[in-house]
């Protein structure tokens, strides 16, 4: 017996068919994780990055033009979703680098906004 398409599979699944679903899964599972993994070089990350592109591919597959094939597009997805999760990351170190730079020692008598910048409150 024949395999079905992966057109035929991604109108199935538009029309809520579940087990459609899982057969595109199940198709492109391993091709996704590795992509999620040479990018991102953590298996545990990889698995759960490769759960979150068929999960917004299963949401965004309306946007899915079924004359072109599904491969690429399920490809690019997760490349998207770990540059964004990467992206993300790279902001956060950045921020608590900043932080770690910018953090001021105070002395336990400082009072804020006294003195020189007790003009800026309101009497």
């Amino acid at each position: 017996m024949d395999e079905p398409s992966d057109r035929a599979l991604v109108l199935r699944t538009r029309e809520g068919e579940v087990e459609a679903d899982g057969d595109l899964v199940r198709r492109y599972q391993s091709m996704v994780f590795n992509t999620c993994y040479r990018l991102c070089g953590e298996s545990r990350q990889a698995e759960d990055l490769a759960q979150e592109t068929f999960l917004r591919a299963y949401q965004r597959l309306h946007t899915f033009d079924e004359a072109r094939p599904f491969g690429p597009w399920i490809r690019r997805v997760a490349t998207n979703l770990c540059y964004n999760h990467l992206q993300a990351e790279r902001n956060k170190d950045w921020e608590a680098e900043l932080d770690d730079e910018c953090s001021l020692t105070v002395s336990p008598g400082f009072k804020p906004c006294s003195g020189l910048c007790s003009w800026f409150l309101p009497a």
